[in-house]
């Protein structure tokens, strides 16, 4: 069975993964000369933000369960 614990450390990886996957197709679209390379770069770096808070959530429960 999946805990509450494990569910943010899976979406914190999902967001992770996608904010890699979005800074790579977005440094793509830089060396492309698109318009939309902005915003892709933009986007990856929010998603590994929030990726990296959800982390930090699971962690800080796991910490403040333990007392």
């Amino acid at each position: 069975m999946v805990t509450i614990k494990n569910k943010f450390v899976l979406l914190a990886a999902a967001f992770w993964i996608i904010g890699i996957v979005l800074l790579l197709i977005g440094a793509w679209a830089r060396n492309h000369s698109s318009d939309a390379a902005g915003t892709l770069l933009t986007l990856g770096i929010l998603g590994q933000a929030i990726g990296f808070g959800f982390l930090g959530f699971a962690i800080m429960q796991a910490v403040l369960k333990k007392k």
